[in-house]
């Protein structure tokens, strides 16, 4: 005899060899479908699907169904048997694809089981598993089934477990011999209301709101309990990612009292988005009553499938343009109603993409379109000079009325934009050089494809150190092809640095009855600044406590004629110049001059070299008035000169003098003291 807990482990390796044998025959089964066709990978490793795509770039569709159960007329009596429908909403979800496709949506050889979540409860599902069959997306598919509810059965809320059975193909490849299929098992739950009051159930629900737009969601409710609903308000709310029941206030209506077996519409306003996916979103409604003793009380909420009206479509086809840069053309096209609906009062919106591409008026009234019809329009539109030739996109947007809002759809479309007028700027050079004048020079060619006349050729250093004396410069007419020469006169602060400088160049000329322009840039070289006048002297000697006079040769170095040449001469303690001004009336270019100052030495000078400091005021060939850099020159300080004379020192003389001072200082103090 094997014991308990033999046989238990016996039983254990039962039900391990079991699940060994159902996963190897699993994985035979997985290894016998053929391969899926391999889904394209994006830089990150996942599928990569266009947004808009029904399919991926393999041509693969993929998704599932997404069911929901609920119980339209969710209340029921006490005592015997009630036969209630339970609504399957089917969704659906998109993998791979936007659009949902009951190819891969469509919940197959449905059955479906419900039974009471607590054991406890008081009611009962009587009836058995159900066949559905096929639930595809979209419309409500309605299962009845009976329940058994006591007489003596509470007032309440009471959970069913709603069991669904279905398959589904999970991928389609079309151009495989082979659809991937599985099979699902969920549980779903509803909740059931005993209730032998006043009970309301929704007998129809319709809605003229288009998805996209904005309307009214009128619904029908009954009361099908046995008691009068006083001073009733019936509550609206929807199920569904868009969808909005009351858009422009409180989802409430007012109804009052509302007698058994009555019937009462309200309606509600309502939004659904343009990204809407399915056909049909849940209404919810719940009634808020006062019963018979008083009592506030809320009813169970009551359910129904509502389907808006599609989106609202138009084309935008045959668009075309007469567009070149820096000129103005038109846009046209075709504009087509794709329905539902007849429209009017629309607007066709025109935006380009390019900041280059302007619409002067970019709103385009549409006549009324039927479904199926189609209007022309043509749009002025203008590029902007600095544009580049090419194509460029253009959005299309279409309002219209819907409901009470305005609603829009948007295409877009590809035009082509010509080249414009262009000019080249060739053989830029300058005689610049930091401090001094110079010039700019260079050619212009015209370019095509057109003939302009008084134009004008604009230049711009791009430096605040190199200043034009004229920046514009009429040219003559130019045909395409034609150069001409240009030169601007040009000044160079002495503060400026040596080096490259940027020059933009700009020719404004008249196009389309408005000066347009072209902008193109070149790189000019300044100079280094040179010294207008070389300094040389012959031997600068003082000795210390001495005065003598410098002589100085300047030359000037400058490739033009200087004149009114002030030259000054400046020096710190111990040096001072008794003579500190020179003079020079012209000086020709490499011709010289001599010139002097009066220089003095301290006595306390040490023997060493001091600095003396030169600049020079003059007038340059344009009559400017110019100061040049300062120079620096060396002076020699030498010992005193010993000039043999028997004089006291300096030492001997402040000697007596304090002397002097003592004995005038006591003679008064002792004058003072008699």
């Amino acid at each position: 005899m094997t014991s308990p807990s033999g046989r238990a482990a016996v039983a254990v390796v039962v039900v391990a060899g079991a699940l060994l044998v159902a996963a190897v025959g699993s994985f035979a089964g997985v290894a016998a479908q053929p391969a899926p066709t391999p889904e394209p990978m994006t830089s990150a490793g996942t599928a990569s699907v266009a947004a808009g795509d029904a399919v991926d770039q393999f041509g693969q569709v993929r998704g599932e169904p997404d069911l929901e159960a609920y119980l339209p007329q969710p209340t029921v009596p006490t005592g015997g048997e009630t036969t209630i429908e339970v609504d399957l909403l089917n969704t659906g979800e998109m993998d791979i694809g936007s659009d949902i496709d009951p190819r891969v949506t469509t919940a197959r050889s449905l059955t479906l089981e419900a039974e009471a979540e607590d054991e406890d409860d008081p009611i009962a599902v009587t009836t058995g598993e159900v066949a559905v069959g096929d639930v595809p997306p979209g419309t409500p598919t309605s299962v009845p089934i009976e329940l058994a509810v006591p007489d003596d059965a509470a007032d309440g809320e009471y959970e069913l477990d709603v069991t669904v059975r279905y398959s589904y193909t999970r991928t389609i490849v079309p151009n495989g011999s082979t659809n991937y299929d599985s099979s699902r098992s969920e549980e779903l739950d509803v909740t059931v209301v005993v209730d032998d009051g006043a009970r309301f159930a929704i007998v129809d629900a319709e809605t003229d709101a288009q998805v996209g737009g904005t309307g009214e969601v009128r619904t029908t409710l009954r009361n099908v309990g046995d008691e009068t609903a006083r001073d009733a308000i019936v509550t609206g709310s929807a199920s569904g990612s868009g969808v909005t029941v009351g858009a422009n206030g409180p989802p409430d209506v007012f109804v009052g009292d509302w007698a058994p077996g009555e019937n009462r519409t309200v309606t509600f306003d309502s939004s659904i988005a343009p990204d809407f996916a399915g056909e049909t979103y849940v209404l919810r409604s719940s009634v808020e009553y006062r019963d018979g003793d008083g009592g506030e009380l809320a009813s169970p909420s009551s359910r129904v499938g509502v389907t808006p009206t599609p989106e609202q479509r138009f084309a935008v086809d045959g668009v075309d343009g007469s567009l070149a840069v820096g000129h103005s053309g038109n846009v046209t096209g075709m504009v087509e109603n794709d329905g539902p609906l007849a429209v009017d009062d629309a607007v066709l919106v025109a935006e380009s993409t390019s900041p280059g591409v302007t619409f002067p008026e970019s709103r385009y009234a549409l006549p009324d379109l039927e479904p199926g019809e189609s209007a022309e329009f043509s749009l002025d539109a203008a590029v902007t000079p600095e544009a580049d030739a090419g194509p460029r996109q253009f959005r299309f947007t279409v309002e219209h009325e819907s409901g009470d809002r305005v609603a829009t759809d948007e295409s877009t479309a590809r035009i082509e934009v010509g080249p414009g007028q262009s000019f080249a700027v060739d053989g830029v050079d300058s005689t610049l050089e930091v401090g001094y004048s110079g010039s700019i020079d260079g050619t212009l060619t015209n370019d095509g494809p057109r003939t302009v006349d008084e134009a004008v050729l604009v230049a711009e250093p791009q430096s605040s150190r190199v200043t034009l004396g004229e920046s514009r410069y009429a040219l003559p007419d130019l045909a395409p092809g034609e150069s001409t020469g240009f030169s601007f006169d040009a000044d160079v602060s002495g503060q400026a640095d040596p080096g490259p400088r940027q020059v933009r160049f700009t020719v404004e000329y008249t196009g389309d009855d408005a000066t347009l322009t072209e902008e193109s840039t070149a790189r000019i070289e300044v100079a280094p600044r040179e010294p207008e006048f070389a300094i040389e002297a012959d031997d600068p000697v003082v000795p210390a406590g001495e005065t003598r006079r410098i002589t100085f040769e300047i030359t000037n170095q400058r490739p033009e004629t200087l004149s009114s040449i002030n030259a000054g001469l400046y020096a710190d303690d111990p040096i001072s110049a008794a003579t500190d001004e020179a003079f020079v009336d012209e000086l020709e270019p490499g011709e010289s001059r001599e010139i002097w100052f009066e220089v003095s030495a301290a006595g306390s000078a040490g023997v060493r070299t001091y600095p003396v400091e030169l600049d020079f005021r003059y007038d340059d060939e344009r009559g400017n008035d110019r100061i040049s850099d300062v120079t620096q020159y060396p002076l020699e300080v030498t010992e005193p000169v010993d000039d043999g004379g028997g004089g006291p020192s300096i030492g001997t003389i402040v000697f007596g003098l304090l002397a002097l001072a003592v004995l005038v200082g006591g003679a008064v103090w002792y004058r003072g003291r008699q």
